[in-house]
C-alpha cells in the first residue's frame, strides 16, 4: 500500500469513531433483539411463490400475444394497404345536363373541324377539268359562292 492509500484508510476510521457515528452505534445497539417467527417467514416464502409464479404466467402469455398481435396488424395492413376492395372504385355515371351536353357538342364539333378541316382555299385548287366540258358552262362564279 502507499502512503496515500494509508491516509484513505486513517480518514475512513477517523469517521467512523466520530461522536455522531458512536451514538447511531449505541442505539443501534441497544434495541431488543426481534427473532422473526419461522411461520412469519414460511407464508412470506408462500406469497412470494404465488407473486412469482403469477409473473411466471403474465410472461408466458405475453411471449404468446405479442408475436399474434404484430401478426394481426400485419395481415390487417395488407388488407387495407395492399388489397384494395372492388366497391372502392365507383363507377362514373353519365351526366346528362344540358350544359354538359352542348359543351360536349361544341367540343366535339371542334374537334371534327381540326380534323376535317374547312376544305381547300380558292388558291389552293388546280382545276384538272376538261376546258372542252360543256357542264363548265352552266355554273357561274356567283353560283360556287353560294355554295
Amino acid at each position: 500500500m502507499t502512503h496515500h492509500d494509508n491516509s484513505q484508510i486513517n480518514d475512513i476510521d477517523d469517521r467512523l469513531n466520530n461522536v455522531g457515528q458512536q451514538t447511531v452505534k449505541n442505539l443501534v445497539q441497544g434495541l431488543p433483539a426481534d427473532t422473526v417467527s419461522l411461520a412469519w417467514r414460511s407464508s412470506l416464502n408462500e406469497q412470494l411463490l404465488a407473486v412469482s409464479a403469477q409473473k411466471q404466467r403474465k410472461r408466458r402469455l405475453q411471449w404468446i400475444l405479442r408475436p399474434a398481435a404484430g401478426l394481426s396488424l400485419a395481415t390487417l395492413c395488407a388488407i387495407v394497404f395492399i388489397v384494395q376492395p372492388y366497391y372502392r372504385h365507383a363507377s362514373v355515371k353519365p351526366d346528362f345536363r344540358v350544359e354538359n351536353a352542348i359543351l360536349n357538342d361544341h367540343h366535339n364539333s371542334a374537334l371534327l373541324n381540326e380534323v376535317s378541316s374547312a376544305g381547300l382555299n380558292s388558291n389552293e385548287v388546280i382545276s384538272d377539268a376538261n376546258s372542252q366540258d360543256l357542264d363548265d358552262d352552266l355554273w357561274s362564279d356567283s353560283d360556287a359562292q353560294s355554295l
